[in-house]
């Protein structure tokens, strides 16, 4: 008789000796499942009208991409809407980057959307699907709330990525619930590479959509700089006219400038490949036919974002060539449109440039910089009667403060 002692002891050997097949030889352990892909960015909702939405992610292989959503929170997630980009009757599938728009929105209610991958396979004949994978359920806050809406504006954080989480969590941030981020330039340093681009733009982005906010985007500067200046707009949704724009949200017109590089189109830097007077030019005389629009002249406000500020009342600011150009090339088209605000950033310092009655009758705020004793963030709070707006210092410092 096998005593119990001895016969598990000889059951737990037999179990952890090698498994043989028929031919006496050791069996293969079965391969562990590869995951079907993953996110290189995360998706990002951006607003690109008064009511449309575009989400855009990069994946690490060539997938197919889908955007589920609705407006209805109620909705079971089997009865959302989908949407994908098409391209002349074929679905972009082939591809890493991904952008697809929503539109004909309503702002007033909340968006959720899942974006979803699916690799794939494509030979002579056939195209395979290899699995999938997908970003979880974003639940992003309505946009206009009360005939008018907040948001918060960063500017100039030069890869400090981590001023995002610390700027959120400021009480006033908290208490304000802004319906959606502005960028006003400068996110990044330079951009390098693919990854430095992801690690310093896309995904802190990605995780302020995660928050609830879709994100508003205006050029700065830097973003004309490093090796990925002329792929940035892989992850960027387009305006109609590139990266400036004018549209309504509620009975607000919001007007995001290019404000172009800061340095002459000869500059060293740009061996000759920089080419921003013509592109302004062509912007002025946008912004000149704009502002002569019946939509400009009917909207109950109108707020202005340029990352440079033509005027910022400090000498050390407004010798430099990218403001030289603004005031001479847009700031009196704005000086007569009726401009209630202009939002800024580029100088690192936080300022208000009051309103000069027959002069430039627009107050500027100008947002901080990238070190954790200027860094800012700008609330506005705008509706039909009046905009107020309040730059935040992370300091604890006394808040810039104007309303109009």
């Amino acid at each position: 008789m096998v005593r119990r002692r001895n016969f598990l002891a000889a059951l737990g050997a037999a179990a952890a000796a090698p498994i043989l097949n028929a031919g006496g030889k050791k069996a293969e352990p079965k391969p562990k499942a590869k995951p079907a892909g993953r996110f290189v960015w995360r998706p990002t909702a951006q607003i690109v009208g008064g009511d449309a939405l575009a989400v855009c992610w990069r994946t690490d292989s060539p997938s197919t991409g889908t955007l589920f959503w609705t407006q209805d929170p109620a909705l079971p997630r089997d009865q959302w809407a989908s949407a994908c980009r098409v391209e002349e009757g074929l679905t972009a599938s082939n591809r890493c980057d991904h952008l697809i728009t929503v539109r004909g929105l309503d702002f007033t209610r909340p968006f959720l959307f899942e974006a979803v991958s699916e690799p794939v396979k494509m030979d002579a004949w056939w195209t395979y699907r290899k699995g999938s994978f997908a970003s979880g359920v974003i639940r992003l806050r309505p946009i206009l709330r009360a005939g008018g809406f907040t948001f918060a504006m960063f500017n100039d954080v030069h890869a400090n990525v981590a001023l995002f989480p610390k700027l959120c969590a400021l009480p006033a941030v908290m208490e304000a619930e802004p319906g959606f981020a502005v960028l006003n330039g400068d996110c990044a340093g330079n951009c390098a590479s693919e990854e430095q681009m992801a690690k310093d733009i896309l995904n802190p982005l990605a995780d302020l959509t995660a928050r609830g906010l879709p994100v508003l985007v205006v050029r700065g500067n830097h973003e004309y700089r490093g090796a990925m200046a002329r792929r940035i707009r892989e992850a960027f949704a387009p305006f109609e006219h590139g990266w400036y724009a004018a549209f309504n949200l509620g009975q607000i017109r919001l007007l995001l400038l290019d404000g172009g590089e800061d340095k002459v189109d000869t500059h060293r830097e740009y061996c000759g490949l920089l080419h921003c007077e013509p592109y302004i030019a062509q912007e002025a005389a946008w912004l000149a036919q704009e502002t002569a629009s019946p939509a400009w002249k009917a909207a109950a406000r109108r707020v202005a974002l340029c990352h440079i500020p033509p005027t910022a009342n400090d000498p050390r600011e407004d010798r430099g060539y990218g403001p030289t150009r603004l005031r001479e090339k847009m700031e009196p088209v704005l000086c007569r449109a009726g401009l209630d605000l202009l939002l800024c950033g580029h100088t690192h310092h936080a300022a208000l440039v009051p309103a000069e009655p027959g002069k430039r009758p627009y107050p500027t705020v100008i947002g901080g910089g990238p070190k954790d004793a200027a860094a800012t963030v700008t609330l506005v709070q705008a509706s039909p009667s009046g905009v107020r707006v309040s730059c935040l210092p992370l300091s604890g410092a006394a808040p810039l403060t104007v309303s109009v």
